[in-house]
């Protein structure tokens, strides 16, 4: 495999995606082999069918490597809301005098504040923001002259059932080179611009089963939970009172317009190769808002739990496939939530749909990470061919 390509897994709560992908041109990428294979997903941190993850992750694999021609060596697994831990933690190290911040001074005040967590395995940190002696709050403290450097920093840490799980699904697939990211945190670092992040942003990621919701500020989480609620959950709700099937009520989903205005008695209809079945818009509709309002539920108790001093006019900022298709969602979820809510979706040519959000974000996070460990590689052992 290239030195300038990287694998990445992205664990949905309902499929697993393998890709090789590399940096295109003007931050786009180039996608070198990708695999999506369908697998019963998970809920409260707790894999259905561990055999059957076994063989969507080896399928997805396969038939990515075969795309790209080439064997995984090493691999980025994205390690979902469900399965993660944030610690905020605030730390200050102070100088002898005034100088400037060099990134070594980062590096320190990082070691200093980290702790080993009970919660599960280390596997990424972040800055909310960094105080210099003048009280001065910045992103970037490099090149600033202070006598000491405060830091706001958030530390990941994944549920090592999870990290156990994957090591030993890639250690007998023949990948002994695994790295775990937190997918809240690269999707907040790809997908909301740097400027926005300085001054708070909500980040809602609604998928399939699962829900993870986020107070994002700089280059960190200042707040996160999970909860298993998803688009999954609105198709399972129609079927309580609506005698269909549950896959013909996923694709009359797809169908329904809540902002639509329907005379009386319209039906949507949706037809399989064995049966058409016709339901009543009006019907319809009803169910499907009281799906949304489930999660809105779930989204109203972490905005109580955040506290909100900081996000109370800020607009939720959605993504993630499992709502944001569905026509009107948006309108709904915000006037129950009483916010403004934005769709957040990839700013890339042919996978600018939320349902991308989560894997772009892993393969961005994993190529910069990669590109990170080249140069300190290359820093202490020469960059020499």
């Amino acid at each position: 495999m290239s030195r300038k390509s990287v694998a990445v897994l992205c664990v949905g709560s309902s499929e697993i995606t393998a890709l090789t992908g590399a940096r295109g041109v003007n931050n786009t990428f180039v996608f070198k082999g990708i695999h999506t294979e369908k697998y019963d997903g998970y809920a409260d941190a707790q894999f259905f069918d561990p055999s059957g993850l076994k063989s969507a992750v080896f399928s997805a694999l396969e038939h990515m490597e075969i795309s790209c021609g080439a064997k995984t060596k090493k691999i980025y697994v994205g390690v979902p809301g469900e399965f993660v831990t944030v610690v905020t933690k605030r730390h200050l190290i102070s100088f002898q005098r005034k100088r400037r911040i060099v990134p070594s001074d980062i590096d320190v005040l990082y070691r200093n504040g980290f702790e080993e967590n009970r919660h599960g395995e280390f596997i990424r940190r972040g800055s909310i923001y960094f105080v210099t002696s003048d009280k001065r709050r910045i992103i970037d403290p490099v090149g600033m002259v202070s006598d000491s450097l405060e830091g706001y920093l958030s530390y990941f840490y994944a549920d090592p059932r999870f990290t156990e799980l994957f090591r030993n699904i890639m250690a007998e697939y023949g990948i002994h080179k695994v790295e775990f990211l937190p997918v809240s945190l690269a999707e907040a670092l790809y997908l909301i611009p740097s400027e926005v992040r300085d001054e708070y942003a909500i980040l809602l990621d609604i998928g399939y089963m699962s829900m993870t919701f986020g107070i994002v500020c700089g280059n960190g989480v200042v707040f996160q939970r999970s909860a298993s609620v998803g688009g999954g959950h609105v198709a399972a709700h129609m079927i309580e009172d609506i005698d269909i099937p549950f896959e013909a009520a996923e694709a009359i989903l797809k169908k329904v317009n809540l902002s639509s205005t329907d005379v009386e008695g319209s039906v949507i209809e949706y037809s399989d190769k064995e049966e058409t079945y016709s339901v009543p818009a009006a019907k319809v509709k009803e169910k499907v808002k009281e799906g949304l309002d489930i999660i809105c539920e779930a989204v109203n108790s972490c905005l109580e739990q955040s506290g909100g001093r900081y996000t109370e006019y800020k607009p939720v900022l959605l993504t993630g496939e499992g709502v944001t298709s569905i026509r009107g969602a948006r309108e709904h979820i915000s006037g129950r939530l009483n916010k403004v809510v934005e769709i957040l979706a990839p700013r890339l040519p042919y996978y600018n749909k939320p349902a991308q959000s989560s894997l772009l974000s892993i393969l961005d996070m994993a190529l910069r990470t990669e590109g990170e460990q080249s140069f300190i590689h290359k820093l202490f052992y020469g960059f020499g061919g």
